[in-house]
């Protein structure tokens, strides 16, 4: 669309409490030019489509804070490897193609260092086989291309892959947003997401990671998406000089929210390089736009995002901040049953995999109870520490004469006072803080599951179906929709 022409034909008027714009004066009764209005007035704001209310970022797996940047390079560009800017035309698309369309591409020609792609639609990943492969897979998308939140679009690149733009062109700007068929693209899946930062808009818990520093270190690593707010400024920014500050009267209500992909930063601006996809002619510096640091921070973004092609990306990442130690204690769940008293008793034990003595004083074994799907609707049965030192190769249970267990009660309501009788996992981790310096954590959890890895079936406080120990790798995710990985990383947050 020619977005700086729509913004040339307004004036003003009031909807929901926010300023939009029009060129010409109503009455109530005139029905016609009523309708004329709204629809300049939808057209302007259906070419964003980010819904921050439905982003549930207090069940999102967060990165680690780093707010140390004093040895990080002046500047960071990945544009080289972007597809060329898009045109998402006036539909709410715009999280399918700053995930898709703008990550996923350039997550995969950084991959295999092509630079020479970035027009080639074989080698883009479409956005619009995303948004059909949303609608159909996730509940986190609104009908009428109306819009989503990063979630589901990264979920379902993870589960499904996405088609490249050649299969699945959006031809002349058109789409049919319900009832697409979605193709999927099991060669061209996403890995891994996290979360990196955002306000405390987004969460009860308050804000988290949203620094300079921290976002710098980030795009070090790769690119990023971003889940903005705009305003009157931005909306009509041209040029290449950086946005330092927006008319806050200006902003559009919950309309304004956008999704775009952060390709780098540079110091000597003091600003964050965004690609949108908005076109690259009429708008910004050719479909690109300067930030400055303290309007990204203060007044722009409300979350960001990193992701990798690599399924345990962040696995490995914390394994080599950690550093090579020799360090691998190992989980075995050994059964989980009910007692005549009407509690439950776990059995397991701890095995010193690495080659040298561990202190496990200090590493908790958290036992906790959540609902599929929803890990902040949780219980925690146990969170236990075991008082040994534990030689290399040796059991816990031996090195203290005795099995290790924990009795406990399935409680009648989660942690939010919500009802415990739903379908629910349990969970068993080892030392999710990682005060051991373990190098491996591929074997510190275990999922409690029903004896077909289906979730487990509570009523009254009590298991109604039976129980299996599932040991798999942190990549793995049966039906409850977490990774070992993001559940040990959510558990780790929760005990600091």
């Amino acid at each position: 669309m020619n977005f700086r022409n729509l913004r040339g034909r307004v004036g003003k008027l009031f909807v929901s409490g926010a300023i939009a714009t029009m060129p010409f004066s109503m009455t109530s009764c005139d029905e016609a030019t009523t309708q004329a209005v709204f629809d300049i007035l939808e057209a302007l704001l259906d070419c964003m489509g980010y819904i921050p209310q439905n982003e549930d970022v207090d069940d999102e797996t967060t990165d680690d804070v780093d707010n140390d940047d004093s040895g990080l390079p002046s500047s960071v560009d990945w544009t080289k490897y972007a597809p060329t800017v898009g045109n998402q035309g006036s539909y709410g698309t715009c999280v399918a193609w700053a995930t898709g369309y703008g990550l996923k591409t350039t997550l995969n020609n950084i991959e295999h260092n092509y630079t020479n792609y970035r027009n080639t639609a074989s080698y883009q990943t479409s956005p619009i086989d995303l948004w059909y492969l949303m609608v159909r897979y996730t509940n986190g998308t609104s009908s009428k291309c109306g819009g989503s939140s990063f979630d589901p679009a990264f979920k379902v690149m993870i589960d499904k892959g996405v088609a490249s733009m050649s299969a699945k062109p959006f031809t002349g700007q058109k789409m049919d947003c319900d009832n697409g068929t979605p193709s999927g693209n099991t060669g061209n899946k996403l890995g891994a997401y996290r979360l990196v930062a955002y306000t405390k808009e987004l969460s009860s818990s308050g804000p988290y990671g949203m620094t300079t520093a921290n976002l710098k270190s980030k795009l070090n690593e790769g690119p990023l998406v971003v889940g903005a707010k705009l305003g009157e400024n931005f909306m009509r920014w041209t040029g290449s000089t950086t946005i330092i500050s927006d008319d806050p009267a200006s902003y559009n209500g919950g309309h304004a929210y956008h999704a775009m992909m952060v390709v780098g930063y540079d110091d000597s601006r003091k600003a964050f390089r965004i690609q949108n996809s908005w076109g690259s002619t009429d708008w910004g510096d050719n479909g690109y736009i300067w930030v400055g640091y303290d309007h990204f921070i203060g007044n722009f973004a409300f979350g960001v995002w990193s992701a990798s092609n690599d399924a345990n990306a962040y696995v490995n990442k914390t394994a080599a901040t950690r550093g090579i130690s020799g360090v691998d204690l190992k989980l075995e769940v050994i059964a989980d049953e009910a007692l005549a008293n009407g509690n439950r008793k776990l059995t397991y034990d701890i095995v010193n995999k690495g080659t040298g003595d561990v202190n496990l004083s200090n590493s908790n074994v958290v036992y906790s109870l959540y609902k599929k799907k929803h890990f902040h609707e949780k219980s925690f049965l146990a969170d236990v520490k075991v008082d040994a030192v534990l030689p290399a190769g040796a059991k816990a249970s031996s090195a203290l004469g005795k099995k290790l267990t924990i009795e406990y009660q399935l409680p009648s309501v989660f942690c939010n006072g919500m009802s415990t009788d739903a379908d629910c996992y349990m969970f068993l981790a080892l030392d999710p803080k990682n005060e051991s310096g373990d190098d491996n954590l591929e074997n510190n959890f275990a999922f409690i599951t029903s004896s077909d890895a289906k979730p487990l079936k509570v009523f009254n406080n009590e298991i109604t179906n039976d129980v299996k120990i599932l040991t798999a790798d942190l990549s793995t995710k049966i039906t409850n929709d977490y990774t070992g990985s993001e559940l040990i990383g959510r558990l780790a947050k929760e005990l600091k």
